[in-house]
Parts: C-alpha cells; structure tokens; sequence
C-alpha cells in the first residue's frame, strides 16, 4: 500500500502508530527508515513542547554516551542514540513546523531536508563513537563531563530543527536578515545584513542564523542575527 492511500486512512495511520508504540514501550528495536516513513505518514507525531523533548534527548545522549564509556559493546548504546535523534529531530521539526501555520505530516521539499538532516546527523553520531573508543583506552578521563558535553551540543540542533521547521512552514514567505547586538560581525552576517528573501533561499544556502555550522563565515557558533517576517516577528530560536 502506498504512502498517499495510508495517509488518507485515519484507522490505518493509527494502528500503525499503536503498533511502533507497543513496540517502543517492550523495547524492541525499530530500523530508523521504518521511523522516517512513520513520521512521513503521520503514525510517529511529536510529543511535549520543545522543552520537555530537548530534556529527554539530553538524558538519552547521556545515558547511551556513559553505557559505552564505561566498557562493553557499542551496538546497543549507539543504537540507542540513534534512536533518539530520529525521534528528538523529528518532533522539533515537527513543532516548528506546526508553530509556522502548516499542517502536519510533513511533505515534499519540508521532508526531503529533514530526512537528508537526520541522516548527516547518523553520520556525527558514528563519527562521534569513533572518538569515544579512543578515549576509553585513556585513564582517569571524566567520562560524564565528556558525556555531558557533548548531548549540550547535540541538543542545541534541536533549535536549527525547530527554526527551519518554522521556515518551512511558509517557505515562500519573505524574510529579513538582521544582524545582532554583538560590536563585530563576519562578512557573511553583515553583507547579509538587511537583505530579504524567500524563507527558502536562506535555507537552500544554509544561512541560518545561530545555526552551529551554518554556512556563514562566522559558522553560526557566536551568532546573534536573527531572520523576521513581515509582520516583524522573529523566528529564529
């Protein structure tokens, strides 16, 4: 059965979703591309506010970070983690989304970025694991200060998940790039500075404010610009 006739049966969508629950709830693993395609579909929905999904995500970073740091496999903990960022990622983009005006479940170009943004991040995850096998072979290493360190990283890309769910809400909308209270910018922020285009060319070129990587010459890491719409409202966390 395809995607569009499962999205338009309501009875459908919801035992698929009991069903993934039950799963989750007996701890059974679900493969992540079953996950993308529960969200796509509507049966996996976000659940809390961004707070209380920024707090969860934080705890499972941890909590899988400190299992492995303290000796045996990888495979359970890094699936855990895994898991995790499918779900936290999801329900942020989710609400952003939904906090834009748009209907949820998600599709078109919303979903092929946030599909192609959890699998870059599957890949910082590994890459992240490989750094953690190598510092189990170090002695007296503050395993939680690293473990803490690092879900503080990981769940701050929740906001880039949010504002671009935001964005994309209304992707044609017009947006104005302001710059922030700080004395000094980079070349990118300033040249942008007051600029306005559609929420979708900042997104395509991946000028996001605050965003940590961004492409902007500052990376986004201390970054304090901000994109309003027309209404002069800001949307950017």
């Amino acid at each position: 059965m395809d995607n569009k006739r499962i999205m338009t049966d309501p009875a459908l969508v919801q035992s698929i979703a009991d069903a993934l629950g039950y799963l989750k709830q007996e701890g059974h693993e679900i493969p992540l591309d079953i996950q993308l395609k529960a969200r796509q579909i509507g049966a996996i929905k976000a659940g809390g506010d961004i707070s209380s999904i920024r707090a969860t995500y934080h705890d499972e970073i941890t909590s899988a970070l400190i299992s492995y740091l303290e000796g045996g496999s990888v495979t359970a903990p890094r699936n855990q983690f895994r898991r995790a960022a499918v779900e936290a990622l999801g329900d942020a983009f989710d609400i952003g989304y939904a906090d834009g005006g748009a209907e949820l479940p998600i599709d078109g170009e919303a979903l092929s970025w946030l599909n192609a943004r959890i699998e870059q991040e599957m890949g910082h995850i590994g890459t992240l694991f490989e750094q953690a096998k190598e510092l189990r072979k170090e002695a007296d290493t503050d395993l939680l200060g690293f473990a803490s360190d690092r879900a503080d990283g990981y769940t701050g890309t929740l906001d880039e998940l949010y504002t671009v769910g935001v964005m994309y809400a209304d992707a044609r909308q017009i947006l104005t790039w302001s710059l922030g209270g700080t004395e000094k910018h980079c070349p990118t922020c300033s040249k942008l500075d007051g600029e306005r285009h559609r929420a979708e060319w900042f997104i395509a070129r991946d000028y996001i404010p605050r965003k940590p990587g961004a492409s902007l010459d500052c990376g986004g890491y201390n970054c304090d610009c901000s994109l309003t719409n027309a209404a002069g409202e800001e949307i950017t966390i």
